[in-house]
């Protein structure tokens, strides 16, 4: 594998504050790459979310189908007093555009390379190329839980908490598709009202199980 291998990783940061859209949600656009986007935003985004991605520069309009891919709190943490997300969009649809309005940011200078990142990138083959042996992995234990979706869940929680209304609708939805599986299926609506709640409002992308644990660890 050469670096040439890595291409669609390449990201594209900005020095100035890109401002678009997801949806219905204001995005501050935070990197670019040849497939997607790295966003940040105050509200948070529903994994396997789909929207319409947009935003401008100039006379360069970028506007296209995309999927949220992963999602967390953003390291800034709270600015002025608001919690931030940060969210990886994949772009599926108008992919070619995509990649030319890309191509005439980068050539006006708009967007340049992130040389760190390709640092990073030549590093890992530098170490593969080193390793003669395979070597040891630090696994996950079985009980562990990722921070990134314990945030996820928790702040997903918490959202439905200050929209009843919402939350309810979530929950209607879960326990009717559940019912509409069957009676082992029926078995899981015994669960508590938030915790499909939350369940369905994650498009099923997080376990119950896990998100009981993470329930019960508050």
């Amino acid at each position: 594998m050469d670096l040439r291998d890595l291409r669609a990783a390449d990201r594209y940061i900005t020095d100035e504050r890109l401002v678009g859209s997801f949806g219905a949600a204001s995005v501050v656009v935070v990197d670019l790459s040849d497939q997607g986007a790295q966003i940040e935003h105050p509200q948070p985004l529903r994994l396997g979310l789909r929207a319409r991605f947009w935003f401008r520069r100039g006379d360069i309009s970028v506007t296209s189908q995309a999927i949220v891919v992963w999602s967390h709190l953003s390291k800034r943490g709270n600015v002025e007093g608001k919690l931030l997300y940060r969210s990886g969009l994949r772009i599926e649809e108008e992919i070619d555009a995509f990649y030319t309005a890309l191509q005439r940011l980068v050539e006006q200078q708009i967007v340049r390379r992130d040389l760190e990142a390709l640092n990073k990138k030549r590093k890992i083959l530098q170490d593969r190329e080193k390793q003669s042996r395979p070597m040891m992995k630090l696994l996950r234990t079985e009980n562990e839980i990722p921070q990134d979706q314990v945030l996820l869940i928790q702040h997903a929680r918490e959202r439905l908490r200050m929209h009843p209304e919402e939350a309810l609708k979530w929950y209607n939805r879960a326990k009717f598709a559940l019912l509409e599986n069957g009676a082992q299926a029926a078995e899981t609506v015994r669960h508590r009202e938030d915790v499909l709640a939350v369940w369905e409002y994650l498009e099923r992308s997080v376990d119950i199980a896990t998100i009981v644990r993470v329930f019960e660890k508050k």
